[in-house]
């Protein structure tokens, strides 16, 4: 636990300190988060015996991830057409080519998972421009406090008071405790901390409860991939935490469903 905490501590401080500095750091930061969790998830996958293939997996996904700086052409539309047409065309050649179609699914289905999802976290933080408030950054650190502090409650409750498993087959660990305890410390946080960016009742308390549910929706997801893959953790790159896929599970859903929320109802 002490490790945990000790490397939680530091991850914290490393986000806030680029999260502070922005811009072009930002960029830097999510590139080696999708770099590294693109490894694991790739390492997952050749567990499986269908390894996605890096030549697909790494461009789509860094793609993706900068879909918002790509030429007008370079849609999202393209991007997915691209990697059907030349994804499926290419692994005709491959030598086994019956896993063919389950590789080129892992690797379309991992580009949308991970560089995907990460590219809202840009568009949050960039959301205003200029953004003399700073609200970008008050966006970015509201959704992922709400997470730790989740995280946190739900791993306290449980280890103390969970008596209840809550899906067994995917996470044994899991208990009904905790994750309640992760959606009402998730909403009490969010609804404070919503208030100094101008969210208004009742919206922060319902992005609060949309945060905690599907951060623990991100977090089974990533536990059913494991699981799948026969694996506890992605891999051992943090101490106390297992892989860095471990750690941001529970933000990859979230992004989305905060960026659309406020601007689809004009919060932002």
């Amino acid at each position: 636990m002490v490790v945990r905490v000790a490397t939680a501590s530091v991850l914290i401080g490393v986000v806030l300190a680029v999260l502070i500095v922005g811009s072009v750091w930002v960029y830097a930061a999510l590139a080696v988060v999708l770099g590294a969790t693109l490894i694991e998830y790739w390492n997952l996958t050749r567990v499986m015996a269908a390894p996605a293939p890096l030549w697909l997996l790494f461009p789509l996904s860094y793609a993706l991830l900068l879909r918002d700086r790509l030429p007008a052409w370079a849609d999202l539309a393209f991007l997915l057409a691209a990697a059907t047409v030349l994804g499926l065309g290419a692994l005709v050649f491959v030598r086994d080519w019956r896993a063919s179609l389950t590789r080129w699914a892992l690797a379309v289905g991992g580009s949308l998972y991970l560089g995907f999802l990460l590219s809202f976290y840009l568009s949050l933080y960039f959301l205003h421009q200029p953004d003399p408030n700073h609200l970008g950054f008050g966006y970015v650190i509201a959704v992922l406090g709400a997470i730790w502090v989740g995280d946190t409650a739900a791993m306290v409750t449980g280890m103390r008071f969970g008596r209840h498993q809550f899906f067994p087959r995917i996470s044994p660990k899991k208990t009904v405790e905790g994750a309640l305890a992760e959606l009402l410390a998730s909403t009490i946080f969010f609804a404070i901390v919503g208030l100094l960016l101008d969210i208004s009742f009742p919206h922060n308390v319902i992005l609060g409860l949309l945060i905690g549910a599907v951060a623990e929706i991100g977090d089974l997801v990533e536990s059913q991939i494991k699981r799948t893959a026969g694996v506890k953790d992605a891999s051992h790159l943090i101490p106390g935490h297992g892989g860095l896929l471990d750690r941001i599970d529970s933000l990859l859903p979230a992004g989305v469903v905060v960026y659309y929320y406020v601007t689809f109802l004009h919060l932002a």
